[in-house]
Formats: structure tokens, sequence, C-alpha cells
């Protein structure tokens, strides 16, 4: 598969992962404070991403993973997330840590960075290197934290939130049928 076809395949996989719309179901009321955290969870979320692409090739070439099975992987960690999203209740913010530290948590973990997330960062970073995953992920993680921001807790549509669940669905067993293919 090309590199821009990848990069696209990342970012789609990326943005429904992370789900912009659970991410503002639990950031802070205040819009201050919600800023500070949406601020303080973006950048705990990027640095994470990449952390998980750095160290992607050695643990699973240690592991003797192979490139499609870590497409598989996060293929079927991104169907599993995603069918949370349409079927579990919207998010809230309880338990939180109090003020800016809400970024941290829920913000940060467990809303932004799923299992979804890191499966699909250390594919990416595995099969196409740190740049592709850290620059497929970006975008999705600015989105996320720009939807939070705007919208705030409360405004998370039941049905936009189980749309992008469903999306996320589909592009999961794309990224898991993409693993397969590659065998």
């Amino acid at each position: 598969m090309g590199v821009a076809v990848t990069l696209l395949l990342v970012l789609l996989a990326a943005v429904v992962a992370l789900n912009p719309l659970r991410a503002a179901a639990v950031v802070p009321a205040d819009l201050v404070v919600r800023r500070d955290a949406v601020i303080i969870g973006v950048c705990s979320v990027i640095a994470l991403v990449v952390g998980v692409a750095v160290v992607s090739g050695p643990v699973l070439d240690s592991l003797s993973i192979t490139g499609s099975s870590s497409r598989i992987a996060a293929g079927v960690a991104l169907v599993i997330t995603s069918l949370r999203d349409v079927f579990a209740p919207v998010p809230n913010a309880e338990p939180a840590l109090p003020g800016r530290r809400s970024g941290f948590v829920p913000l940060a973990f467990p809303t932004l960075f799923t299992p979804a997330v890191a499966a699909l960062a250390l594919a990416a970073g595995h099969e196409r290197g740190v740049l592709l995953a850290s620059v497929g992920v970006l975008p999705a993680v600015l989105l996320a934290g720009a939807v939070a921001l705007v919208l705030g807790p409360g405004r998370s549509p039941r049905s936009l939130l189980s749309s992008v669940g469903l999306a996320g669905v589909v592009v999961g067993a794309l990224v898991t049928l993409d693993g397969i293919y590659a065998i």
C-alpha cells in the first residue's frame, strides 16, 4: 500500500478511535479550566503516541509480531472501541482529577488514549515509521481537542457519538482486512 493511502487510513482510524464527541463529554464546564485541560490532554496524547511509535519497532520485533499482525490487532481494537461508542452511554467526567489536571484523567486517559490508539500507533510506527504515525494521528488529536474545547460537556449528541462509532467499526474492519491481505 502506498504512503498516501496508509496515511489516509491512519488518519481516518485515528479520528474514529479518538472520537472527538467522546472527548467533549468529559471536559470541565468552566471555559478557562477546559482550555487548560484540553491543552494538557492533547499534549499528553501526542507525547504518548510519539513514544509508542518510537518503541514500536523494537517492541514488536522482540515479540516476533509482523506488520500485518499488528494491523490486524489495531483493526480489532478499533472495532471494539467503536462498538463501545455505539452501544455504551455517553461518558461523563466523573471521576476526574480537579481543575486543569482533568486533562490527564479523564481526558488523556482513558478517553483519548485508548487501546485502539495505542495499537494504531504501534502498527503505523512499525510499518511506516515514527513520522507517518505521528503525522497521521496528530490532526485527529488536534481535532478531538478542538471539538472538546468548543462543545464542552453535555453537548455531545448520542446519535452523533454512535455515528462516529459506526464509522469506526467500518474503518476498523478495513484496517483488519488490510492486515489480513498483507499476509
